[in-house]
Formats: structure tokens, sequence, C-alpha cells
């Protein structure tokens, strides 16, 4: 389904001259939303002649049934209704949603949406509410949608749509009104499903450490105009792009990204790029590119984004003198703009102890440190007060991804007495070999991995104290600089896309708490911030950027969640996984994880809810201590299959063609429908706050809940 605001405004624009004059401060804005009046359409509502072939539509017991037929293939005007609502007085508003939907097989899906529009067509925001189970009955689903009080709104598009082919789409009981409360109370109200039990204490009083800045990093890569945040036909960041980068709220942005640090030359991207040259990207393959974002763009995106740098020191194909007159350069930048983005780390090297680096480049630990100590004394030299990280790994025991078992170990004793930190890339999962592993399987695996990954930090960091001077190994930080959902990197790869799934997403959320939860973990960077085929945060859908679910499950941490950590414990059942790819059987994995924090001002608290059930809701009895709570926020990532995802698109290459995906339910193939619409992130109010509050994460769903103080 493609629900574009601009051709939905053309679909609706004939309703709206009929019923502007509709009472906007009505409860229910929805003329008709009982469906009492029939029709084909029903009163108050429009259908398209083009969607007359699609199947059929009847009212029966205040419901309508939306038929659709084999002409219903997926297109922008799918067999559906809609109307046009005058949101004029609307601004600073949050609305709130609510139906009863149904579906009967060979049906996949019934869908409400409600966009709001400016004037000239742009959209303010969505909500949609999808029906994408089959079964008996009716249940209800409830939304919000809130427009800022600056914004401008002309219109409210409200639309009932079916997908598939056959079956039935099923609704009642439409509802939009300006009353939230109604909204959350339909929720709590709807039928339970399956579920489990579980319990999250919460001491606001027992405060931990200062969250660091740093953990909420992205990498950037220099080659293919930063794969696409460069406009190189308008001279400019694309503004799509740098407008999702301002709202991710990024801290860190590490450059200029994996395998091509150990291969870059700062210099030829420097300057008018007018004058600037094509320069190898990837050696082995003889690869070039125009150096368009170079060290100035990526200073002025930094400061566009509020982020500071990770810089990669090139040990691979690099000199010292060229990582120092690098020094000396941000230096000078910091001096003449010292509100500007800081450089805070210099990272020596990528992945150099990895045999098949694709620079073309690997090191014996012995020769590493050696070089890393050389480059050390020029950089200092120009600037004492810079920090540097050495490279390291643990191997896991189903991946020997360092080629050298004795790296950490050699490299920490040479070396510890003059780095700042220890950069890993020990976030990568589940990386699986099998296209017929089953996808359950797969997926309860990537949501044990943050286990491992837990594990594997607590051993680099007791090698830290081992292995380095004793006046220095609590000093030492460990920086996570690449790290990510990440299934496969071949084409042929029936997981390769699976990356942008909200099963990735909530994978992302348990790791970034495991980071939070390390005080020896000083920064993260996740790999990639954007990226045109499987890896970005952000990619694209019909030459557009749009988010993918782990793009929402990073917000959430940088929206909605404080800067100091408190006592968190859960208690819920736990679940034995087998291993799938790098990830091992593993035993007793909590189905719900948590973690809390206060913010700066310690007026709020927030509680992060991780549910990695498959199928079952958990209801939380959440209970608080050191906290007087009295209203609150849920802030909700969620979506009807693990495989849910928001439709980005695997770029079409010459030469390169892309396995078919595997889909969670080969039946309902939450995959293979990706749409911005199957993904649901929205906030909505919380009630019966106090110090036990009782809330249903849905499945496979991650949730902030904000908590506020009094007044």
């Amino acid at each position: 389904m493609d629900c574009r605001p601009r051709a939905l405004l053309a679909l609706l624009a004939g309703f709206w001259l009929a019923a502007s004059g509709f009472a906007a401060a009505a409860q229910n804005l929805v003329v008709n939303g009982d469906f009492a009046q029939r029709g084909d359409p029903p009163s108050g509502w429009v259908r398209e002649p083009q969607t007359a072939g699609k199947g059929t539509l009847r009212i029966a017991d205040g419901m309508l049934e939306l038929a659709p037929n084999p002409s219903n293939t997926p297109s922008a005007k799918p067999l559906g209704i809609g109307q046009a609502i005058d949101a004029s007085s609307m601004a600073g508003k949050t609305l709130a949603v609510s139906a009863r939907l149904g579906l009967r097989a060979p049906a996949t899906g019934a869908v409400l949406g409600l966009h709001a529009l400016r004037a000239d067509g742009s959209e303010i925001g969505k909500v949609h509410l999808r029906r994408s189970s089959v079964g008996a009955g009716l249940e209800t689903e409830t939304g919000t949608l809130s427009i800022a009080p600056g914004e401008k709104p002309k219109l409210l598009i409200l639309f009932l749509v079916a997908e598939g082919l056959g079956g039935l789409a099923q609704f009642s009981a439409i509802s939009v009104t300006t009353d939230t409360r109604a909204a959350v109370q339909a929720r709590a109200a709807q039928g339970s499903g399956a579920v489990y039990a579980a319990k999250v204490a919460v001491d606001a009083a027992a405060r931990g450490r200062e969250i660091p800045r740093g953990l909420y990093g992205v990498n950037i890569e220099w080659w293919r105009n930063a794969n696409g945040l460069w406009d190189d036909g308008g001279d400019r960041f694309d503004p799509e792009a740098l407008k999702l980068s301002k709202a991710l709220r990024t801290t860190l942005i590490r450059f200029p990204g994996g395998f091509l640090g150990d291969a870059y030359d700062w210099r030829e991207a420097t300057g008018p790029r007018k004058n600037r040259r094509a320069i190898v990207a990837n050696p082995g393959s003889g690869e070039k590119g125009m150096p368009n974002f170079g060290t100035e763009e990526l200073l002025q995106f930094a400061g566009a984004v509020g982020a500071d740098l990770m810089l990669q020191a090139n040990l691979g194909t690099g000199t010292a003198k060229m990582a120092a007159d690098w020094v000396r350069y941000m230096k000078d930048q910091q001096q003449r703009n010292p509100a500007g983005p800081r450089v805070q780390w210099w990272e020596m090297g990528n992945e150099l102890y990895h045999k098949g680096d694709a620079s073309g480049v690997s090191l014996a630990p012995e020769a590493y440190a050696d070089k890393l100590l050389a480059f050390a004394r020029e950089m200092r030299a120009v600037d004492p007060s810079i920090r540097l990280g050495a490279i390291g790994m643990e191997n896991y025991a189903a991946f020997q991804f360092n080629s050298y078992p004795g790296w950490n170990e050699i490299v920490l004793k040479r070396t510890g007495g003059d780095i700042d930190f220890f950069a890993l890339h020990n976030g990568y999962a589940p990386v699986v070999f099998d296209n017929r592993a089953n996808p359950r399987d797969v997926y309860r695996a990537l949501w044990a991995a943050p286990l491992m990954v837990a594990e594997n930090l607590r051993t680099v960091g007791e090698q830290i104290r081992r292995f380095t001077p004793r006046d220095r190994a609590e000093r030492i930080r460990i920086a996570v600089t690449e790290w990510a959902p990440l299934f496969h990197i071949l084409p042929s790869s029936a997981w390769i896309d699976h990356s942008k799934t909200l099963g990735s997403a909530l994978y992302m959320a348990d790791v970034l708490r495991v980071f939070i939860q390390d005080d020896r973990v000083a920064a993260a960077t996740f790999f990639k911030l954007n990226e045109a085929s499987f890896l970005g945060l952000f990619a694209a859908r019909r030459g557009k950027w749009i988010p993918n679910a782990s793009y929402y499950a990073f917000q959430l941490y940088t929206e909605h969640f404080g800067t100091t950590v408190v006592a968190s414990r859960a208690e819920a059942p736990t679940y034995d996984s087998v291993q799938a790819g790098i990830v091992p059987a593993m035993k007793r994995v909590p189905l719900l994880e948590s973690v809390a924090s206060l913010s700066v001002d310690a007026s709020r608290l927030y509680v992060m809810l991780i549910n990695k059930s498959l199928d079952r809701s958990a209801d939380v009895a959440l209970g608080i201590s050191g906290f007087e709570a009295a209203s609150g926020i849920a802030h909700l990532l969620t979506g009807a299959s693990p495989d849910s995802n928001t439709g980005t698109e695997l770029p079409k290459v010459p030469g390169i063609r892309w396995a078919k995906q595997v889909n969670v339910d080969a039946t309902a193939r939450h995959f293979d429908r990706g749409a911005p619409s199957e993904v649901t992130y929205a906030s909505t109010p919380l009630l019966g706050v106090s110090e036990s509050i009782a809330y249903r994460v849905p499945p496979h769903s991650v949730v902030s809940l904000e908590l506020r103080r009094g007044r």
C-alpha cells in the first residue's frame, strides 16, 4: 500500500469541498464513523472510481466489510474509502484515533490511516492502525497523532483500505477525537491475547553513572557522496537526509568509515570541490570516487546535526605525518570555531587484525603496536589533549574474525601506557550463513545475542585490567566503533535485508541497554547512519529517504531517555535459543529486559522495556521508589511481526541479483509487504500513574515509559 499524502489530497479534494463545513469541535470528528447510514460509499465517505473493479463493500450491523478481489494488487489506490476533515483548528492538539478491525483470510490487512496535511499538501504527521492477523471477531486498535503548536494544518485525510486479493477487511466504530484519554482506555479494554507476567522494580534514588554522550554515535563513509548525504548535482547536503539526521539527534560521528579509513588520504578531500580529483576508495577493486564529502563537509554536517567527531587515523596505507597534519588541521578549525564540533576521539586503524581486511592491509599485533606508538608520538606532539584508541577484538566461539588470537594481550601490553580507549567491533549479530534456517529460531537467537555482547565486553574489560599499567587500567575506556544487526553481506543471502526489520530494532534497543549498563563503555558508533542498501538507519524507498525500524529504536534513546542511570531490575520468564549464525545456543534468555534513567533535572524518570517474545504480550507490573510520578507518556515501537519493516528497497545494480528474502510467516509475508505503515512509532498518555503501574508491552516491541513528577 502506498498512501502518499499528495495522492490522497487529490483523491479526496472533492469531498473536502462538501465537508468543509463539518464542525471540528464535535467529539468525534469522523462523519458516519459508526456506519449507521449505509450506501456505496456510505454517507460521509468517498470511494475512488479507480477502485470499482478491485472488490466490493457492504455494511451490516454497524460494520463495514471490504471484500478485495484479485485485481486489488498493491498500488496507491487499493480497495477502500476515505474522507477529509477540517484540521484548521488542530494546531497544538493531540488526536486520539480508535477503530475496531477484523480480518478474514485470505485478506492480509485491514488498515486505517490518518494523515495531517498542510494547505500545500505536504505532510505534518500520520498514524496507521492495522489488523494483520486473521481471526474471529474484531479487535480494538488505537493510536495518537500530535500536531505541533506552530504548525498550520489544513486537512486530516482518513482512509480505510483492504489489503490482499480475497477475504474480508472489517471496520467498525471509527473515531478521531481530541480526547487522548479515551484512546488509552480503549487500548486497555481490548482483548488480551497470549500474555506472560513480568515485574520491573525501579529505584530512582539508586543512581549510577552519567550516560556518556558518545554512546549515541553513527558511522559515515566518505565514498559515493557519503552514501547520498551529499547531493552532488545541487552541491549541498541532501535536504531530506539532513532533516532525518537532525531528527535522529546523534551525538558522535565516526569518519571516514570502516575499511575505507585504512586507504584514505584526508588531504585529497579538502579545498574547493571543483578542484578535487578522484581517489581510490577500495584498493582491492580499484574503485575510485570523487571525495565531495571531505573534512570540511564533515565539520559542516556535524555542526548542523549537533554531533562531535571520531576520526580514523590511517594506519593501513598512511603515515604518521599524514595523521599529525590532520590533528593540526582539526585543532586549527577548533580554534577558529570554538563552538563547532569537537574531535573527541582518534581511532588508530580499522580491523587490521583481520588478514582478509578489505583495505588490503593486515598487520601482526607487534607491528601494529609499534606503528601506533610511532603515530601517537607525532600526533600528540601537535595536540597533547587528543584521546587515542587502539583496535582489538575478542573472538566469539563460532566466529574467528581476529586472525591473531593473542592480539588483545600483545597490543594492550605494548600500548596500554599510551592509549585512552580500546576500540571493538563486537556488536554484529546474528550473521546467518544458512538460507534454510528457521526464521523464528534466527530472531530468537538475535534477541539472545546482547547477552553474548555483554559477556564479550566483560572479558575485554578484564583484559584491560590485566594487561595495561595499573595506573591507567581503570582510565582506559571501551568504544564499540562498529555494531549493528547484521544478517549477511552477500546478495545471495535470503537474510541480507533483514537488518531493517522491527526485530533488528529490538536488538538495537537491547544492545544500547548493554552499553549503557557497562561502566567501561564510553562510546558506540552504529554502522551506519545511511545507505541505499541494507545497513543504514535510513534508506531509500521509491527514490526518497525514509527511516528503517532501527532509526526509531535509536530515537527512543536520544529523545525519550534520560542522562543518569538508575537501578532497574526485571523478573520475567526465560527461553532457550538454538545456535544461529555466530550466536551460540543460549540458556535462560529473559523475555523482558529493562533499563531506567533520570533526566538532567530529575523531573522525569524513563523506563525502557523490551519484550523479546515472538507472540506474547508482557503484562508488566512496574514498581517505582524514589520518584513520585504524577503523569506519564508511553513511546511505543511495535508492528505485526518481527520482520515488519518500512519498505526500504535494495538498490538495482547491474550484475547484482538479490536473493528473495525470508518471511517469518510464509503466509502473512510481513517482510514482503514492507511499507511505512507496517511499523508503528507512537506516543500515548499513561493512565493510573502512581508508585505502581501496569503496562502491557505487545510482542516483539520496545517502549519507553516517560514518567513526570507532579507540580
